[in-house]
């Protein structure tokens, strides 16, 4: 009898540990998940920033600039009425990056600078084939 309650103890403890290896393993998933989109979205805010502070020479269509050093790419697309969008993102080898948008305005010299309220962590337009610039 003495053995049986020794057999079963062990056979509950056992179930629980490998409960609680899965629920660590579903736990790291998803701290490993969180990991990497933080540092995609610090890596598209600091493009933005990079970005905002380039040249753009004048044209049409998307154009873009990458830091491979820091691995950013800044994607820019002129719009109508002097206002351009600006595309920040890290640069993916493999998977589709987290980019963040920017409005900017043409100034007085020439030069983009940043829209008030211009932020957007989402594309504004219409046409979703259109947001990223390899597609044009």
């Amino acid at each position: 009898m003495a053995i049986a309650m020794v057999l079963l103890v062990l056979l509950l403890g056992s179930a629980l540990l490998h409960a609680t290896r899965q629920q660590l393993a579903a736990a790291l998933s998803l701290v490993a998940d969180e990991r990497r989109y933080l540092i995609d979205y610090h890596q598209a805010l600091s493009a933005l920033a990079w970005g905002e502070r380039l040249d753009w020479p004048p044209g049409s269509g998307w154009r873009c600039r990458q830091q491979t050093r820091f691995g950013w790419q800044a994607c820019l697309l002129p719009l109508d009425n002097d206002e351009a969008l600006l595309r920040g993102a890290a640069l993916a080898e493999t998977q589709e990056a987290l980019a963040l948008w920017q409005r900017l305005r043409r100034s007085g010299n020439g030069r983009w600078l940043p829209a008030a309220h211009g932020w957007l962590d989402f594309c504004p337009l219409s046409v979703a084939g259109d947001c990223t610039p390899d597609a044009r």
